[in-house]
């Protein structure tokens, strides 16, 4: 599901140990607007004449252009539609000629995936001249004439330490920030993207891959996961409203949560003190639903807690499981419905950890549930803002078409990454790009046994 994450065939190649040790050499004192000059440069003994970086836009439509020192300009590049935007969404290296004299062997272009573990961050351009000299006559295989692999293994490694420097440097300068808008963010939203972890993670036993609309306005969602040995958690928020006090509420309960993790806290320890954070902080009017997860990803055991959240939906194959269990109260709630409680009323639920109500909060048990996965089972956790969403006919968006979206796009042999993206342009069409709340979804797969692949060459011409 995630290609390239091998290790390099050829470890002594001095060429790529020139053009690493340039890079790397001079990545301390790099200004961050610099890189994409560095890289041409450092690139040279590779045969490239020319070098550029694209990043992908907040909501992952477009790539645009990192300016380089010689003022020369470049148009975004749309992903659907492009050679490049096709190295993106593959993840895969992408050949394509250049216009050159008929009968000649012309320059050509490689669109190579930049990531940075396993978040896609745009794509390297690389462009390559056939003049005969010696760097030229390294990039083609001398049996088949065509793109050696060797020159695929030395874009491949330039591609991951450009990522590596793009995450190290963009946390000092706001210039990839401001590459990566096409404009203006709300406040909210500021505050919200600042706190949250990144959209994609894996390792070789689990992956997991995150979306959210409306990107630049959202202030009630928010989604948090880190993991400890192999405790693996996960974590989704929806704040009441949409406005600055949905974004402070959802980063107080992320800052809560992240607080009682990183001291021993289980999910019950997490619900608590983020129910207290919240009413204390913001009092009575103001809540958050929340899923809170605990993955092993070395046994497959799920334990989650629901407060007040739709359920997480269980994918095996082409089945689909909705896990719904008693949830507790949204985070916020609990102390004022004890109170209510106390003098003979209730707001409609239960404390975390017990009690009953009529409404459907039965209070979930301390430890929360757990169900036993199976190898390549999918968890599939979203906001309501996802499925409550309609189109002009009424019609919601529901959770058998997500279901059956992400089923079908894993069918097609799509990665988590990509299908998520294709799903929040579905979640923005179905509602004609006015989303009436945030929508936030998360997917999380166990692949105990599965190892990654490598980085393939798919040639396409312009």
């Amino acid at each position: 599901m995630y290609p390239g994450f091998t290790h390099p065939a050829d470890t002594g190649d001095p060429v790529i140990g020139q053009m690493l040790s340039t890079l790397l050499l001079r990545s301390h004192l790099m200004a961050p607007g610099t890189l994409a000059d560095h890289l041409a440069e450092a690139a040279r003994p590779l045969g490239v004449s020319e070098a550029r970086i694209y990043l992908a836009d907040l909501q992952q439509h477009r790539l645009r252009p990192m300016p380089d020192g010689s003022g020369s300009g470049a148009e975004p590049l749309d992903i659907e539609s492009t050679t490049a935007g096709r190295a993106f969404q593959t993840v895969t290296i992408q050949s394509a000629e250049i216009e050159h004299v008929a009968g000649q062997d012309g320059p050509f272009r490689l669109w190579v995936p930049l990531l940075e573990g396993v978040e896609r961050l745009g794509v390297l351009e690389l462009c390559f001249t056939r003049d005969g000299g010696e760097a030229s006559t390294r990039l083609l295989d001398d049996v088949s004439g065509k793109i050696s692999a060797a020159t695929l293994e030395r874009c491949r490694i330039l591609a991951s330490l450009t990522g590596l420097l793009i995450a190290s440097k963009g946390t000092y300068s706001d210039i990839y920030t401001e590459i990566q808008r096409s404009r203006a963010m709300a406040l909210q939203a500021e505050m919200v993207w600042a706190f949250m972890a990144p959209r994609t993670f894996a390792t070789s036993r689990v992956q997991l891959a995150c979306a959210l609309e409306p990107a630049y306005e959202v202030g009630g969602d928010a989604f948090d996961h880190s993991l400890i040995g192999d405790r693996f958690h996960v974590s989704l928020f929806d704040s009441v409203g949409h406005d600055l006090t949905a974004g402070l509420i959802s980063s107080v309960a992320m800052a809560s949560c992240r607080t009682t993790r990183r001291t021993g806290g289980g999910l019950t320890d997490i619900a608590v003190r983020a129910d207290e954070a919240i009413a204390n902080e913001f009092g009575a009017s103001r809540f958050a639903t929340a899923l809170l997860c605990d993955l092993d990803i070395a046994s497959g055991e799920f334990a989650w807690l629901p407060c007040g959240h739709p359920p997480p939906l269980l994918i095996r194959g082409d089945k689909v499981e909705e896990l719904t269990r008693p949830p507790c109260l949204p985070l916020g709630l609990a102390e004022i419905d004890a109170d209510l409680a106390a003098r003979g009323g209730t707001i409609g639920g239960g404390t975390i950890g017990g009690g009953s109500s009529g409404d459907g909060y039965s209070g979930a048990p301390v430890a929360g549930y757990t169900e036993q996965l199976q190898a390549g089972d999918r968890l599939l956790l979203y906001t309501d803002g996802v499925i409550e969403g309609r189109d002009d006919d009424g019609r919601q968006f529901s959770t058998a078409r997500l279901s059956d979206f992400v089923i079908r796009r894993s069918a097609e042999g799509m990665a988590a990454p990509e299908i998520l993206r294709s799903l929040n342009r579905a979640v923005l069409d179905h509602q004609r790009g006015r989303l009436s709340d945030d929508a936030t979804v998360i997917l999380v797969e166990w692949m105990p046994k599965r190892s990654g692949d490598r980085l393939t060459l798919q040639t396409m011409r312009t």
